[in-house]
């Protein structure tokens, strides 16, 4: 009967190790999916109310000044915050580089750090670009859901989340020679008159 008992309990170890790794993994799956229903949701409700919004300001019963910006506009401010994005993801990039050789710290560690600064400075320009062009943040949620559709926009967020993962977007057009070339040859012949 002691050997039996010894041999029975040298197999039921191995048989709990399993049955828990089976709980955890049943508990790890529960949570993913719990996690995924949640995210599900959110982005369901984000949504919701984006499209309420540009009903509510294509009604005229918004609270922002001038109701949707135009397409154009709307490509502006995408472009412009496309730009201004990379140039800060650029110096930001830069500094961790300079703070990572001047103190030795961890390229990581150097990131965190200056992670949140990043992140504040970002809204604040792309809070600027909005505020120049004269618009709020619920104009531009109703101009990306009216103009969802078409390629010129859609174009326009590709270029800001590409800039946003640190890939420059398109230099724009440059004026046209000429009229550039006519303009500083002006100047020059006002400058010299006066002399």
């Amino acid at each position: 009967r002691n050997a039996g008992q010894r041999r029975a309990d040298t197999r039921h170890p191995p048989m709990v190790a399993m049955r828990d790794a089976a709980q955890i993994a049943v508990g790890v799956a529960a949570l993913a999916a719990a996690g995924t229903a949640y995210v599900l949701v959110h982005e369901q409700r984000r949504k919701t109310k984006a499209e309420r919004r540009a009903a509510a300001a294509a009604a005229g019963t918004s609270g922002g000044s001038s109701g949707t910006p135009t397409k154009a506009k709307l490509i502006a401010i995408l472009e412009q915050s496309s730009t201004a994005a990379y140039q800060l993801i650029d110096q930001t990039r830069k500094m961790v580089y300079t703070k990572h050789e001047q103190t030795g710290i961890a390229l990581d560690k150097c990131v965190e750090e200056l992670q949140q600064n990043f992140e504040a400075a970002l809204e604040t320009v792309v809070l600027q670009i909005r505020k120049n062009h004269g618009v709020t943040e619920q104009q531009m949620t109703a101009a990306m859901v009216a103009n969802q559709n078409d390629g010129e926009v859609q174009q326009a967020l590709t270029t800001l989340r590409e800039a946003m993962s640190g890939k420059a977007p398109p230099s724009p057009p440059k004026p046209d020679n000429d009229d550039a070339t006519a303009r500083i040859k002006a100047r020059r012949a006002t400058k010299a008159r006066k002399k």
